[in-house]
């Protein structure tokens, strides 16, 4: 069965101020439908243009960061399973996609063929860091930062390789960053790509099924480890930009994003999360801070109108606060 998923659809787990975040009935063949365009102004509400002396555009102003969050598990014998996620444009060219292979131990990644688009070709491949064990979890991220740059992610493990070295201009003096690789593709930078994306395709074979997905500017983490909050931070950091625990250039997040938990029984969040990662709502420079239910991390309300607060933080949550879970 093929589940068509399109994006705006109510539902929710584990995770804070994603766009869209719901749960699957253990599906192996899915398609979820982007409703807004990568380059609706929904993503990209303060983002200015870039201009040159005579005041004329001259770089698009959007917002491209997104991040895609598949969760599954396997049930059964692992060794035949494999784990396929794509991106895809509205005529069902590929941009980019990965492969799990259980059974073989590898990874490998797909883009398109340059002088047929409709075509696929190999684009990296190699090792797999964990086994693929029956009972176990495991998620897929995909990372979009620009159109040409977005790597895919399997339990932490970067499923990309190769870096370089990018200049570009803040305030008009040159600045040198180091970036993942761009993506190849038949588009001319900055136009296409994931820029030009539609659809988020998964399939899987054998003992693996998908039973969550999670999208937006937006931290999510796996249902089962909730109720520890450590657990969820140790999920988050080893995922995160971080350069001594995370995968650096390859992560989905800041490390800064990773949750609090409370010090004397760090299973328990603190009430009141000071750094929420920013979604499309926010200001240049700014982050959320939040109240927060104590045993699950998820908004205390539900309601980020209520449990949030954007450009400063001057709330103490203590409403959220729950002594009864200090008791021993």
């Amino acid at each position: 069965m093929i589940l068509v998923v399109v994006l705006g659809l109510i539902g929710g787990s584990h995770a804070l101020l994603c766009y869209d975040d719901f749960e699957l009935d253990d599906v192996q063949d899915y398609t979820y439908v982007l409703d807004k365009e990568p380059l609706s102004k929904y993503w990209s509400k303060h983002v200015e243009f870039s201009m040159n002396k005579n005041g004329e555009r001259t770089v698009p102003g959007y917002n491209m960061h997104m991040s895609y969050t598949v969760f599954g598990k396997f049930v059964g014998d692992p060794s035949d399973a494999t784990i396929t996620a794509g991106y895809y444009k509205q005529d069902n060219s590929l941009i980019y996609s990965i492969k799990v292979d259980c059974g073989a131990g590898t990874w490998s990644s797909y883009t398109p063929n340059l002088e047929n688009p409709q075509e696929q070709e190999l684009y990296q491949e190699g090792d797999l860091e964990e086994n693929c064990i029956d009972g176990d979890i495991f998620d897929v991220i995909l990372k979009v930062q620009q159109a040409h740059l977005m790597n895919w992610m399997y339990n932490g493990q970067p499923l990309q390789q190769g870096s370089q070295i990018i200049e570009h201009r803040v305030n008009g003096q040159p600045i040198e960053r180091t970036r993942t690789l761009y993506v190849p593709s038949p588009d001319t930078r900055p136009q296409g790509g994931a820029a030009s994306a539609k659809k988020l395709k998964i399939h899987t074979t054998g003992a693996a099924v998908i039973t969550r997905l999670a999208f937006g500017r937006c931290i999510a983490w796996p249902a089962e480890i909730t109720r520890n909050c450590s657990a969820v931070n140790e999920w988050i950091v080893k995922r995160s930009k971080s350069s001594t625990a995370g995968q650096d250039l390859y992560g989905y997040t800041g490390v800064q994003y990773a949750v609090e938990c409370f010090p004397d029984d760090t299973t328990l969040y603190m009430w009141l999360q000071s750094a929420v990662h920013p979604d499309e709502f926010s200001k240049p420079g700014t982050q959320y801070c939040c109240c927060v239910n104590m045993e699950t991390g998820d908004l205390f309300t539900g309601d980020k109108d209520v449990d949030c607060q954007g450009d400063a933080c001057d709330q103490t949550c203590t409403h959220a606060f729950d002594p009864d879970l200090l008791i021993n």
